[in-house]
């Protein structure tokens, strides 16, 4: 089992948004690239806006998106990356300007970071409600990264029964326990992690463009802050597996951003086929229009579901937006095909072009 918690990272390349540029800009969705080409391309792409970026630090942003599953081992896009590309938008000027990012891209990067970094999230927050605030120290960062990974592993050493993953995980237990980090290895570990809670809007920066230091926000009107919730939802590994394997990460969203939906879409029979098309057919067609055969259906409605959220605060969850497509493919068999995984359960879709062109507009 593969602890929730990213490895390859540099201090750098603390930007989630730096994401959406090597998605979007530097990586393509069928055409393979090597690891140092993408490197290159972001590094000349960020440095292009203001920003120092070499290209080495390039390189671990690459190791980054793999390690988020946003792209694959060939550096094409992944699900996750498609669904970035859905949902992100990168536009000219100052580059602080873009990595603010707008309510339906901290959706779609809590989405991503809660499945690959989850574990790192409740340490933090675990540890922020002992002392409230960190201020910057290569001690203080060296210190929380070797406890961070240590705490991390042994939370999935105790949950896993796989023996190849439990060698893994005590020797690597072991190495950071006893060797640690020094020099800025901390800052190397750590950055990402926090940062990304900070544009998430989960954690604040007294001091956002000077020393870093990360602090729990002022308490919101309903006397819970977004970190609190999340640890209240999700007290342990265990409470974060449940919530990723059941699709309910949306629910967790709602809870921690503390968005109070306008409507929800509870009873699919009130829903007709057409307006199932409408709302999955232009992102389909975003997404085949890239030159993959297939969409993958995690994908199409992950995008639905952050759309309706973001834009009409209408809510709906997972499992009721794929009974809404099941029951559009059970009355119209011939223009929306499923394509099964390994289970035998539907993973991709393919609609008709006669659908494409009624509704992809």
């Amino acid at each position: 089992m593969r602890p929730r918690i990213v490895f390859r990272t540099h201090y750098q390349v603390d930007e989630p948004a730096y994401m959406e540029f090597l998605i979007k800009l530097c990586t393509s969705p069928v055409q393979s690239s090597y690891r140092e080409v993408v490197a290159e391309k972001l590094a000349r792409e960020i440095t292009s806006r203001g920003r120092k970026l070499n290209v080495a630090a390039g390189g671990y942003a690459v190791d980054l998106a793999q390690g988020l599953d946003l792209i694959t081992p060939n550096n094409t896009w992944s699900e996750k990356g498609h669904l970035v590309n859905l949902i992100a938008d990168i536009e000219d000027g100052e580059l602080e300007n873009q990595l603010k990012l707008t309510l339906s891209e901290k959706l779609v990067h809590f989405r991503i970071f809660i499945e690959a970094d989850g574990a790192a999230f409740l340490f933090i927050v675990r540890r922020l409600k002992g002392c409230e605030s960190l201020t910057n120290s290569d001690l203080t960062w060296n210190s929380w990264a070797k406890d961070m990974f240590v705490e991390v592993y042994s939370d999935y050493l105790a949950l896993t029964s796989n023996t190849a993953d439990r060698v893994e995980l005590r020797r690597d237990i072991e190495r950071i326990g006893s060797r640690g980090y020094d020099g800025n290895t901390g800052s190397h570990k750590v950055f990402i992690h926090m940062q990304t809670l900070y544009r998430l809007g989960l954690l604040s920066r007294p001091e956002a463009a000077g020393t870093r230091s990360y602090q729990l926000p002022k308490q919101s009107e309903s006397g819970k802050r977004g970190l609190e919730v999340l640890l209240d939802e999700v007290p342990d590994v265990i409470s974060l597996e449940r919530v990723i394997e059941t699709h309910k990460w949306l629910e967790l969203a709602v809870r921690v951003f503390q968005i109070t939906p306008e409507s929800y879409c509870k009873n699919t029979d009130e829903v007709s086929v057409d307006r199932t098309l409408t709302l999955i057919t232009p992102p389909y067609h975003h997404v085949i229009s890239t030159g993959v055969p297939l969409c993958s259906l995690s994908t199409l409605i992950e995008s639905v579901q952050i759309s309706l959220i973001s834009r009409t605060s209408l809510f709906l969850s997972f499992d009721d937006a794929l009974s809404l497509i099941v029951a559009a493919q059970k009355e119209r068999p011939k223009e929306i095909r499923f394509h099964v995984d390994r289970r035998g359960q539907p993973a991709f879709i393919k609609l008709s072009d006669d659908i494409l062109k009624i509704y992809a507009s």
